[in-house]
């Protein structure tokens, strides 16, 4: 075993990450997810346990701190942050989430050195600890898994509808391993390297098939399919605007005119607190957002914060509220999911510095998972921001009755960087996984229509103002995955669990 480590290692870990970070948007070279993990398995060969975590998290860094670059942005512009602040919040997440790299390249040595076949071990253990980033510290913060990267090729991601978007991580991570082995191998494997193109090519060959019969499936089902015209707006408000008084009215009277471009529409969607003021407790701002929905004749799904006073005290929500064609609340639903430092600040005391970002409004109390909102026809499953990352909100809203999908964000946020795009390409999964549709409207970009297979159908530009209206299939959601959940992941959490059982007691020279 090496324990230095040299500076072709670091540079090799590096690549991976950088390879990686490639993939994702804005730089969208998908091709590279084949081959990422290449540089980093060749430099972990022989490498002792400590030597392979601090290569597996250079590597994460690498990624990481490329990937979420924008962090530094919001920190910084909204969050009020000095610049050196504002680069130690961006750090202190990518080293967290480095972590999980760092466990499973130290775990990916560990197999070697006890005889864990890696076709099997190296997936497996990235499923793994995939599963826990989603869940763990902070309620979780599953921001482009592998599996993500995928979300422009429809016919490869339609395995989620049986594991989730786990599962795509998994066939991507092995065969990365399987390219490592024919290239890498020892000499002692011999001719039995050869072995691996023909598994890559039975691998693909089974993933594309499958893909090509779940899409010609979900075509013929939406041929049949009654349609429901869904409207989503765009109002393009600035985030240093949108909470001052004086902005209000100009704002409802945006949305009032972009509501007018889309008639016609059985739903209108309009983004996250798109009506910034506590709604029904505003009597004369309340009235004229009924009166644009008894206008438009449609039912009108819009952001605003809510305030309520309960026996335990006050509790503000980021909600949704549904109005009928007669403006009158027909349902509603609280956000589950609250954003760190965004809509609450977990751990304050350790951290004083950091303040909440949104303005003049206490911090938000959760609603229930899986809540929905009714349309005569069935229900609407609202995600509110980066809801739409988690799998189990969408999951938990069809198995409650959700024909759609809404997705309401604020992502002026994050200006002109990455993160948008980012945001979007995770939604599509929730689509896939579900085999719903998702409307997307998104305060200054990128709204959207997404198809239940994951075809972007339709997308905004950012910080425009737009209102696009578009006949989705009205279908019962539902798949494997939405019925059974993440049995995958769980077995390969088993699978890890008996390797390390196994492992534990033999080692191989």
């Amino acid at each position: 075993m090496h324990k230095s480590l040299h500076l072709s290692d670091l540079l090799g870990a590096v690549l991976s990450g950088l390879l990686l970070a490639a993939a994702f948007p804005q730089w969208h070279q998908t091709y590279l997810l084949a081959v990422f993990l290449i540089p980093l398995l060749c430099v972990l060969r022989k490498k002792t346990l400590l030597a392979a975590l601090r290569l597996g998290m250079v590597a994460g860094l690498a990624y990481f701190l490329v990937l979420l670059y924008w962090i530094y942005y919001v920190c910084h512009v909204f969050g009020g942050l000095p610049q050196a602040l504002a680069v130690g919040v961006l750090v202190l997440l990518a080293l967290y989430l480095s972590i999980f790299r760092g466990l499973w390249a130290m775990g990916v040595s560990w197999g070697a050195a006890r005889g864990l076949k890696a076709l099997w071990w190296v997936p497996t253990l990235w499923v793994v600890l995939e599963f826990v980033q989603t869940y763990f510290l902070f309620n979780g913060f599953p921001w482009e898994l592998l599996g993500n990267g995928l979300y422009r090729w429809p016919v490869l991601l339609q395995v989620a509808d049986l594991t989730g978007v786990y599962g795509l991580s998994f066939l991507i991570v092995l065969i990365n391993t399987c390219l490592f082995l024919f290239f890498f191998s020892s000499r002692e494997q011999g001719a039995r390297r050869f072995l691996y193109l023909p598994l890559i090519f039975l691998i693909l060959a089974g993933w594309v098939g499958y893909g090509i019969y779940r899409l010609d499936a979900l075509e013929q089902q939406e041929a049949e399919s009654p349609k429901i015209k869904v409207a989503v707006v765009q109002g393009n408000i600035k985030q240093g605007e949108k909470w001052q008084k004086e902005m209000v009215q100009a704002t409802l009277e945006r949305y009032a005119q972009l509501t007018g471009q889309v008639p016609g529409s059985h739903l209108v969607v309009w983004p996250e607190t798109a009506a910034p003021f506590f709604f029904l407790r505003s009597p004369q701002l309340t009235a004229q957002v009924q009166e644009i929905a008894q206008k438009s004749d449609s039912y009108l799904l819009f952001g605003s914060p809510a305030w309520e006073l309960t026996p335990a005290g006050e509790r503000y929500y980021n909600r949704a509220y549904l109005l009928n064609p007669q403006g009158e609340v027909v349902g509603f639903y609280d956000k589950a999911h609250l954003v760190p430092y965004g809509e609450y600040v977990p751990a304050a005391r350790f951290f004083p510095f950091i303040s909440k970002m949104v303005p003049m409004i206490g911090d938000f109390a959760e609603g229930p998972v899986g809540g929905v909102v009714p349309l005569p026809e069935g229900s609407l499953g609202p995600l509110i921001c980066f809801e739409s990352i988690f799998p189990y909100l969408s999951r938990a809203q069809v198995q409650n009755g959700a024909h759609l999908l809404v997705n309401i964000t604020n992502d002026a946020w994050f200006g002109k960087t990455s993160a948008p795009y980012q945001h979007l390409s995770m939604a599509v999964l929730r689509a896939v996984e579900n085999h719903v549709p998702l409307a997307r409207a998104a305060n200054t970009g990128i709204s959207a229509f997404i198809g239940r297979d994951g075809s972007i159908l339709w997308q905004s530009g950012l910080f425009v103002t737009a209102a696009q209206a578009l006949e989705l299939p009205w279908l019962p959601g539902g798949s494997i995955y939405s019925r059974v959940g993440d049995v995958f992941a769980w077995t390969c959490v088993i699978l890890v669990g008996l390797g390390l059982m196994f492992g534990g007691v033999r080692r191989v020279r």
